[in-house]
């Protein structure tokens, strides 16, 4: 293993642990439920996020369905609770395998077309769930799925919002460990590889099917597990949740985080979920506020936060290194 990876590894491990501190303590902080409810929807916003990432930051693909996945895995979980009266892990192992069956049913155009090409392909997809749900009987129709049973495991139940919360988060955390093992992999090479260029990347042996696909199955799985906790916490969905404005929220968490960063992914999730919850008493203003910070990040911001972090820190970096005196760069050893 590589001294740069081992650093990387390291520099994770203690985010995480950050990140579970502060998980661990928050609603030691506050008793307040709608705090704890914004807590909820952080966690489920992040998974959401992070599935983004796996096909927009680390692939280059772009996903606008990501809400279609998260309408499948909500509704999958709902059917299973309510009508075979099923444990939630039982129910989330087939909704992972539902939502990665859409995956690579999405995933497939993804060989030939790109740019707004597969954007298109994929708002149709998720356009094409919601009108579904909304027309189909075993489904509610317009009504939706109501008495969803409620977040448990192993039969010990989540009674109350901060038992929620935890049960979320712990899944979040979990998620975020097998996205960042994933990113310092081989696989995560190849999904860079894919993403500067393709072609180059085909030529130089990567198989660029599998990887394009696998993108899009971790995506679908990441948004159905979000349906499923959602569902199961909410109590109860309908078609109307899973709207076409909800992507640009979710593109609006990994490009406001930084692309290609998993931690920009959490960040941004972070923020849009705050920000969205507090101007709720502005609704109507509220896609139009989100739609033109899109726009003034891809022209003043376009690697994230994370990313302009880095960036400023490299610049400093080699400017300091070819100061007089500097120190020479380190050069890569092999442990």
């Amino acid at each position: 293993m590589k001294i740069k990876n081992f650093i990387s590894g390291n520099k994770d491990t203690i985010l995480i642990l950050l990140f579970a501190i502060i998980v661990g303590v928050l609603p030691l902080i506050t008793q307040n439920d709608y705090y704890i409810h914004i807590g909820c929807m952080i966690g489920i916003n992040i998974l959401l996020a992070l599935g983004m990432h796996a096909v927009t930051g680390l692939a280059g693909q772009i996903n606008m369905g990501q809400y279609g996945f998260y309408a499948i895995g909500a509704y999958t979980c709902a059917l299973i609770s309510t009508k075979l009266g099923l444990g939630f892990a039982p129910t989330l192992l087939v909704t992972i395998v539902v939502s990665a069956f859409f995956g690579i049913i999405v995933g497939i155009p993804s060989l030939r077309i790109e740019g707004p090409y597969l954007a298109l392909c994929t708002i149709g997809f998720a356009e094409s769930v919601r009108l579904i749900l909304n027309s189909a009987d075993w489904a509610g129709k317009a009504n939706g799925i109501m008495r969803i049973p409620s977040l448990e495991i192993f039969g010990l139940e989540m009674q109350n919002k901060a038992q929620s919360f935890y049960f979320i988060m712990a899944i979040v955390v979990i998620c975020i460990i097998i996205i960042n093992n994933l990113m310092r992999s081989n696989y995560g090479n190849r999904f860079k590889a894919i993403k500067d260029d393709s072609l180059a990347a085909s030529v130089i042996g990567i198989n660029v099917t599998k990887v394009k696909l696998l993108a899009f199955i971790i995506s679908s799985i990441y948004g159905g597990v979000a349906g499923a906790l959602y569902a199961r916490y909410a109590g109860y969905i309908n078609p109307l949740i899973f709207i076409q404005a909800l992507q640009t929220n979710f593109m609006l968490m990994v490009v406001l985080g930084g692309l290609g960063s998993s931690w920009g992914a959490v960040l941004g999730a972070v923020l849009v979920t705050v920000v969205y919850e507090y101007t709720r008493a502005y609704v109507q203003y509220q896609k139009i506020a989100f739609g033109i910070l899109m726009i003034l990040i891809v022209l003043f911001l376009q690697r994230g936060i994370i990313g302009t972090v880095a960036y400023h820190k490299q610049q400093k970096s080699i400017a300091d290194q070819h100061k007089p005196g500097g120190k020479n760069p380190t050069t890569e050893v092999e442990s």
